[in-house]
């Protein structure tokens, strides 16, 4: 008890609520701009964290955190674009909802999903923390191998009724991310190595810019199309209600408490990440829905269940990404790796050691992230009213700024190399040409981002398993998480079959 009182001792200054409150607003916008993470926002004011006492500087990298993931379903939710590529599985009922005039509601449905997978997950970090990381050394090369399979399994899922197309997109992107060094020797396997190789090609696809690009750019592209036809403001302007009713919320219980589970346990898992958790979420947020005899809607179909589920499960990835981090030192995404650096030039060495010798900072650290949801949530329900203005912003403005802030982004992320800005601004264009051929021919996106972010770590974590098992594939059938996984690909493979054959007989 001692050792709470002093880290709220440690917090309880006007100054550090302020500092928190900053870092929300700052990341909230981060979010909404794509190709601006969350990772760039906190390496961006890691400098001025160095000005401030260890808990107000921490708190303040931590309130850039979770306002940059809430932000990104801004875009996603208005536009169709993805802030980042955990907003992915938002996007496609975030935009239908908008297309029906229903974007207040999922605006508002997306902050409330969020503040409660920021804070539920938190709550899971104070008392299941050292618990949590100890369960998570058991996920070794294998488990985290089958765990991707799962995620590229998902493919099927999110494609749609059309698996074969889904499916096809997937491998182009498993394909796709193969560009670049090998994982494991490092030696360059694209081809025309002696050419390639010279150029930044030789690092493969930017993730930042491919993302924009996909959504971002084929987006301006489509909507130029649609210039010369007659625009339709009513669905712009029909923003309809703030927020969704309560009872609406309140029928969704299954689906939140899955997905805070769901993105929890995921976050918790090193070199993972929420893109898994926001699909495997909306995996079974949709079972549930199939299973609700018509009380629920299903996801896809343009729906509140839709937007709550990857949402919940985003954001409870922040608090779960943190059990690893100040547990063990591992991060668990990009994010907390940068927080462990932060941390470090601090003096502070996260591990085992922490919770025994330095109780008080981490309480403090719990606290601070507490804060920091809070005003998450406030600001963005301030905001909510606002937000869905920038629809009735003329295509024919909007779409050059969406394009330029398109570009820029990208550019920025080069740093001072202007080859390095060219390439990724390239990049932003090919893939956004290729993102416009897709949506012209129904060919689901989803997919091809799943197979890119996918990849490398079914690949690293495959070839690492069959290494510590001698050139056999025994780390597989002989790990009991490696089975519950494999079973877990099973039963999606079946319910996504007698679904779409179900949905079949009945159209």
């Amino acid at each position: 008890m001692s050792d709470f009182i002093a880290g709220v001792g440690m917090v309880a200054h006007v100054s550090t609520f302020l500092w928190c409150a900053f870092g929300s607003v700052l990341g909230i916008i981060l979010g909404a701009l794509p190709g601006l993470t969350a990772t760039m926002g906190i390496a961006l004011v890691i400098p001025v964290s160095y000005q401030l006492d260890t808990a107000t500087g921490i708190g303040m990298l931590l309130a850039v955190y979770c306002g940059a993931v809430c932000g990104a379903s801004i875009p996603a939710i208005l536009l169709g674009i993805p802030g980042n590529p955990n907003a992915i599985a938002t996007t496609e009922d975030g935009q239908l909802m908008t297309k029906k005039g229903l974007a207040g509601q999922a605006l508002g449905g997306a902050i409330i999903a969020s503040v409660i997978g920021g804070l539920g997950s938190e709550i899971f970090l104070i008392f299941f923390s050292p618990l949590v990381a100890e369960m998570t050394l058991a996920f070794g090369p294998a488990e985290k191998c089958t765990l991707a399979l799962v995620g590229l399994v998902i493919i099927a899922v999110v494609s749609g009724n059309n698996v074969l197309k889904g499916l096809l997109m997937g491998a182009l992107g498993f394909v796709l991310a193969f560009l670049g060094p090998d994982p494991m020797s490092g030696a360059l396997r694209i081809p025309f190595v002696s050419v390639l190789g010279k150029t930044p090609f030789a690092d493969g696809l930017d993730m930042t810019s491919t993302l924009i690009g996909l959504y971002g750019v084929s987006q301006v592209f489509a909507e130029i199309d649609n210039f010369r036809k007659p625009q339709n403001t009513n669905v712009c302007t029909n923003i309809g209600r703030p927020f969704p009713p309560l009872k609406k919320l309140l029928s969704m219980w299954k689906i939140v408490l899955s997905s805070l589970g769901i993105g929890t346990l995921i976050g918790a898992i090193p070199g993972t990440g929420a893109s898994i958790a926001v699909f495997m979420s909306r995996n079974a947020a949709t079972g549930i829905c199939s299973r609700s005899k018509g009380k629920l809607d299903m996801p896809g179909t343009g729906c509140l269940e839709g937007v709550v589920a990857p949402e919940v499960a985003n954001n409870a990835v922040t608090g779960g990404a943190l059990i690893p981090a100040l547990s063990l030192g591992i991060p668990g995404d990009a994010a907390t790796a940068v927080l462990i650096g932060a941390l470090m030039i601090k003096g502070v060495t996260p591990g085992f050691a922490l919770f025994s010798q330095n109780m008080p900072l981490v309480y403090s650290i719990f606290i601070t992230l507490l804060i920091s949801n809070i005003f998450m949530g406030v600001f963005q329900m301030l905001g909510v009213r606002w937000y869905p203005k920038i629809l009735l912003i003329s295509q024919r403005v909007l779409m050059p700024l969406i394009l330029i802030l398109s570009f820029l982004g990208p550019y920025a992320l080069a740093g001072s190399s202007i080859s390095k800005g060219v390439y990724f601004i390239g990049t932003a264009l090919i893939m956004g040409l290729l993102g416009y051929f897709m949506k012209k021919n129904q060919y689901p996106i989803a997919p091809v981002v799943l197979g890119l972010i996918l990849r490398e770590m079914f690949e690293e974590q495959f070839r690492r398993a069959v290494k510590l098992g001698g050139g056999t594939l025994s780390r597989f059938y002989t790990s009991p998480i490696c089975w519950v996984f494999i079973l877990l690909v099973v039963v999606i493979i079946a319910s996504t079959v007698m679904r779409n054959r179900r949905e079949g007989k009945n159209a």
